[in-house]
Formats: C-alpha cells, sequence, structure tokens
C-alpha cells in the first residue's frame, strides 16, 4: 500500500509539471520558468507569408542548351539552397513549392506567422526576402583597350529591354534585380520631384526612353513610370560602357561561376588572410588559354559588381584555382568565402508578389474538431462511467495523462503539429479507451470466478497484456512502414501515430493500472468499482 501511494504522489507531480510545461502560457503573456518553446505548427494552422519567386532561366539559356529536364534539375536544386538558407536563419517552417505560370518557372516560399508577435513576424519576412533572393556571381574580367559604337549601342539596347519589361507590367524592383544582377550601373528610385533627382533638356514622358543627366558630366538613359502613390518610379541606365569585359578564350567559352566548385580562407606566407576559389577541369582549360593570351595584362576578379581583385598575368597558367587577395581580416574572409559558397546559384530569382494568407479555414476547422471531441467524449464518458463505474473514471485521468503525455513529447522534440495529426491524437484516445474496455472486461471474468477486487485487477494485468500488444503491435508496423516510404509532410503524421501508440501502452499499461490497484483497495463494493451482473 505504502508503495503503491508514493506511485500515485509521483504520478500526480508528473502531471502537474508536465500541465504547466505544455500549457501555452506565451500566448497569455505570462512568463513560466521551463516552459519551453512555442508548438511547431504547420500552416494549417497559422497564419503565413507567401513567397513568389520568378526564376530567370534566359541568360542561362544563352550560354547552355537547357531541356525540361535541366530546367527541373535547376529549379530543384534553388529549392534546396533555399530551403538551407530559411533553416539557416531559423525562422519557423517553411514549405517550399515550384509552380509553371506558361513558360515561367516559380518557386512559392510559405513561412508561417506567430499571431501574437508582429514586431518578430516583419524581422522573420526581411530576413527570409534578403538571404533568399541574394545571389553572388563571380566573373572574370579582362580590361577593354577601347570603346566602339557597339559598345554604347549595347548600353541603350539594355535600356530597351528594360523598358519591353516595364511595358508588360513587370514591377520595377523585379526588373532591377534581374539586370543589375547581369549589367553594372543600373540604378533604381522612387521621387515626387524627378526634378531633385535628374536633369534634362528635354521634357521627361512616362514609358519611354529619355535621355537625363544626375551630373554635369554623367549622361545616362531613363525610363520613368507613375505607381499606384502618385509617385515616380525610374531606372537609370549608365551610357557609359563598362571599362571591364567577359574574359572570352578562343573557343569562346566565358570564364565564370559555372565552373565554380568551392571556396574556403588560406593563409598566405605573410600570415594574411585570402580566398581560394576551386574550379573544375573545363575552368582551367579556359584559364590557361586566357592567360596565355593575356601575359602581362591584367584579369580582374569581380564578386556581384565590386572588382576585388586584378592581378597582372606573368605566365601562363595552368591550374584550377584561383585566389582573392586584399587588406581582409580573418573574419572578413571567412564571410565572404561563406557567400560565395552559399549564394553561388544556378540561376538568378526575383520577387514578383507577397502576400499574407491567414488560417481562417484552420481555425475553423480546429474549433469544429475540439467541439467534436468534447461533445463525443462527453457521451463515451457518460456511457461508460455507467457502463464501469468507478474503474472507468480512473481510467478517465489516466486518459487525460495520456494527452498531457503526447503533448508534452510533441513540445519537446519540437514536432510538427498539423490540422490531420491533431484530428488523429483525438481519434488514438479511442484505441486507448479499446485497451482499458479490454482490461475492464477482463476484471469482470476474475470476479465472476470469485476473486477479491485487487487479485482481480492485478491478474487482468498478466492476461490482457498479450491481447492488447498483438492489436497496438500492428499498427506500430504499420506506421513505421508508411513513415519510411511517404512523403515528407505525411511523415510526420505516422511518426506521431508511432508516438502516441507507445504512451497510449504506458498509459493504459502502469498509470491505470496503479489508479485501479488503489481503488480496488479502498472498495470494498464490486458495483461501485465495475457494474456486475453475477
Amino acid at each position: 500500500m505504502r508503495h503503491l501511494i508514493f506511485r500515485l504522489f509521483l504520478i500526480f507531480i508528473w502531471g502537474l509539471f508536465l500541465f504547466s510545461y505544455i500549457f501555452p502560457w506565451h500566448n497569455y503573456g505570462i512568463k513560466v520558468p521551463f516552459s519551453g518553446w512555442d508548438y511547431r505548427l504547420w500552416l494549417d494552422l497559422q497564419w503565413w507569408i507567401e513567397l513568389d519567386y520568378k526564376v530567370d532561366l534566359d541568360e542561362l539559356k544563352k550560354s547552355w542548351n537547357i531541356d525540361k529536364n535541366k530546367e527541373n534539375e535547376i529549379v530543384e536544386w534553388l529549392k534546396s539552397i533555399i530551403d538551407k538558407r530559411i533553416e539557416a536563419l531559423k525562422i519557423n517552417d517553411s514549405e517550399i513549392n515550384d509552380a509553371s505560370y506558361g513558360w515561367e518557372r516559380h518557386i512559392i516560399v510559405q513561412i508561417p506567422l506567430k499571431w501574437n508577435d508582429s514586431l518578430e513576424n516583419s524581422e522573420n519576412i526581411e530576413k527570409a526576402k534578403e538571404a533568399i533572393w541574394k545571389v553572388v556571381k563571380i566573373q572574370f574580367k579582362e580590361r577593354k583597350t577601347s570603346f566602339t559604337e557597339k559598345d554604347f549601342d549595347a548600353r541603350k539596347q539594355i535600356a530597351v529591354w528594360i523598358l519591353d519589361e516595364v511595358n508588360l507590367w513587370e514591377k520595377f524592383s523585379v526588373i532591377w534585380s534581374k539586370y543589375s544582377l547581369n549589367y553594372e550601373n543600373i540604378i533604381i528610385g522612387e521621387s515626387d520631384n524627378l526634378g531633385e533627382v535628374f536633369t534634362s533638356e528635354n521634357e521627361i514622358k512616362p514609358n519611354q526612353i529619355n535621355s537625363v543627366k544626375l551630373s554635369t558630366w554623367d549622361e545616362w538613359f531613363a525610363i520613368i513610370e507613375k505607381n499606384k502613390d502618385e509617385k515616380i518610379d525610374y531606372i537609370f541606365v549608365s551610357k557609359t560602357p563598362s571599362d571591364w569585359t567577359a574574359a572570352i578564350d578562343s573557343n569562346w567559352r566565358i570564364l565564370d561561376d559555372k565552373y565554380f566548385v568551392k571556396s574556403s580562407v588560406q593563409f598566405n606566407d605573410a600570415a594574411r588572410p585570402e580566398i581560394e576559389l576551386v574550379f573544375n577541369d573545363e575552368w582551367a582549360e579556359v584559364f590557361a588559354d586566357l592567360t596565355k593570351r593575356l601575359v602581362w595584362q591584367q584579369i580582374a576578379i569581380f564578386v556581384w559588381w565590386e572588382m576585388l581583385t586584378a592581378p597582372v598575368v606573368n605566365t601562363t597558367i595552368y591550374w584550377w584555382k584561383a585566389v582573392i587577395t586584399g587588406e581582409f581580416t580573418p573574419k572578413e574572409a571567412a564571410k565572404l568565402s561563406q557567400d560565395i559558397n552559399t549564394w553561388v546559384v544556378p540561376a538568378p530569382i526575383y520577387l514578383t508578389s507577397e502576400k499574407t494568407i491567414d488560417s481562417k479555414i484552420g481555425e475553423s476547422s480546429l474549433e469544429k474538431l475540439i467541439l467534436a471531441w468534447f461533445s463525443w467524449f462527453f457521451l463515451i464518458f457518460v456511457f461508460l462511467v455507467f457502463s464501469y463505474r468507478l474503474s472507468w473514471l480512473m481510467s478517465s485521468i489516466a486518459l487525460m495523462l495520456y494527452v498531457i503525455l503526447v503533448l508534452a513529447v510533441v513540445k519537446l522534440f519540437g514536432l510538427i503539429l498539423t490540422l490531420a495529426s491533431i484530428a488523429w491524437l483525438i481519434l488514438s484516445i479511442w484505441i486507448a479507451i479499446d485497451a482499458n474496455i479490454l482490461i475492464f472486461e477482463r476484471i469482470k471474468e476474475e470476479i465472476r470466478k470469485w476473486n477479491s477486487l485487487l487479485d482481480s485487477t492485478d491478474i487482468w494485468f498478466k492476461k490482457s497484456w498479450s491481447a492488447i500488444w498483438d492489436s497496438n503491435f500492428t499498427w506500430l508496423i504499420v506506421s513505421l512502414i508508411l513513415f519510411i516510404f511517404w512523403i515528407n509532410m505525411i511523415k510526420w503524421f505516422w511518426l506521431m501515430l508511432w508516438i502516441w501508440i507507445i504512451i497510449s501502452l504506458f498509459t493504459a499499461m502502469y498509470i491505470s493500472r496503479v489508479f485501479l490497484l488503489w481503488i480496488s483497495l479502498l472498495l470494498k463494493d464490486e458495483n461501485t468499482f465495475i457494474w456486475l451482473k453475477k
């Protein structure tokens, strides 16, 4: 009896502690020690932001022969890169999918929002947007010796392409992201008064290519458009060609990041940090061809549009590595190397739309689900109390502890709660009830054999375990197989079902047993303990 009381006390203290752990105190602004983090909820249970990114394959198609399969590979590669970037930010669980709109390929990123923290939401969204779209472009360039009319025409052609996209109702920010990645000296902005931004001898007309000056010596092409806020959006394209041009070998292969393998930080003989870029074997062939032609000339390494180094070639280099030197601190060198490894992507992406989606459907379904569960459990509770009396009352307390223990495991291990998994949590209680009914019927059989309440309760444990284990073992095997072979989102469901079954076996065979043994010691009347017709 003393050991039984001690076990009851432990179960009571353990139940109180777990309840304080699982209760969502944060939602009510209450800080409780050891309450842990918030529950991880799937998109069907909360608000989320949806970011739509267009995958720009145009530049890639100019250099490579890309078919549909290659496109799919590039999109999947980009999705994995985006997933790693968001995961590194330690935001919330995100969902990343791809979509096709006509000839365009898009990547849809859905990031959950916290309903009680708008400041953290806005910060997370900005961090995610900055991380997702960022692209590092590594380029090797040689210096131009002169400018031709073709070079100046090429700058105007860029303005023509931009105007064409503006007339197709593309966003200015998307157009700028695309062209600033591939061409230098392109500026975007918004203004109430264009006279404060530039000067022009002619009338400035919207949706046309205009000639303007940003200073007395700097001439630009300007494309302007009035936005919905009655302000003026503008994009400027410099008329002046770049001093540098892409390094191209004798076979017209461009030396850029498509041959890139990895970046790392090394220290030279003077103990100064430098960034080592490793490329593949084909790059070594292109580099050797170029350095043979450019002996005693410069080859510049550009990351983004910033020239990081421009060494003079002394001899032909048969090597698959390049080194970026400069006045870097070890921390700056490590960050640049990490950025190059992380942000070099197979194709750039541009944010085309952003919208917030609420969870009214999920919230409504969850409310109905919980209401249905309470109604169902109340009816089952009344029926089983009438059928099994105090023994069922004790088992009901064990079932409440079962729910608390399941939620504690979900919260402790950061498992994702979905609307479907909550539905199955409620249904899993029926599995636990089924185990209790087997136990009660076994107790009735033993009482009919004129055993005492205590003996009958103790005997059922030995006799009913095999039947309970057999029925639940089938569920365990099925859920394990489906977890291994099913898709990612459904994996959580089968994993949680597996956990629920293990916990239900523990509550049925240990907690319910302790409660029933305790009540069988206190009661003498069999019909009060369990309703029985002899």
